[in-house]
């Protein structure tokens, strides 16, 4: 009995002892800096839910703020750990199922302050034939794609002569635009 008893013990204590090193590897304390920083992209200034923060004479700052405020887009991957940053803000691939179509054609007019363009669409098997004229939502996302570089434009960067492939809602309104060179 007192055999079981004392091994008892160290098992305890062997747990005790090992979960504070695993401990040791997750978590640790740091010491860091706050002074009223303020973070500035494009000379706007970029206003967060987080104080920026000095620690080893770097400044850190949300990134997800600063990468709204530069158009891209962060997210959080809790299973892998991982922190994803894209450079641009895309948008979600066309939903068939949703009413959703994608058509492809070229630029034949464009009126930017009635938010209006006009394709000659390019059919192929799965095309659906659209009315030419289609409205640009006010929260479009457009993006720019050569080779594995992706940039967001704005509608005032469109031009007629462009080549598009558009995501049309179950209304017919355009909510992405991409546009390959």
């Amino acid at each position: 009995m007192k055999l079981v008893k004392k091994l008892f013990i160290i098992l305890i204590i062997l747990i005790i002892i090992s979960s504070a090193v695993f401990a040791e590897t997750i978590a640790r304390e740091i010491t860091v800096y706050f002074r009223s920083i303020i973070i500035y992209v494009d000379g706007n200034e970029v206003v967060t839910d987080t104080e920026p923060f000095i620690y080893n004479n770097r400044v850190y700052v949300p990134i997800k703020f600063v990468n709204q405020a530069l158009k891209g887009e962060v997210s959080w991957d809790n299973e892998n750990s991982k922190v994803k940053i894209k450079s641009y803000q895309d948008f979600r691939e066309c939903n068939y199922f949703d009413g959703e179509i994608f058509v492809y054609g070229l630029v034949t007019a464009l009126d930017k302050k009635e938010k209006m363009i006009t394709i000659e669409q390019h059919f192929d098997n799965n095309s659906m034939e659209i009315k030419p004229f289609l409205k640009i939502r006010d929260d479009v996302v457009i993006i720019l794609q050569r080779n594995d570089k992706k940039i967001n434009l704005d509608i005032n960067d469109l031009k007629v002569g462009e080549d598009i492939g558009a995501v049309l809602d179950k209304d017919g309104s355009i909510r992405g635009i991409i546009i390959s060179k």
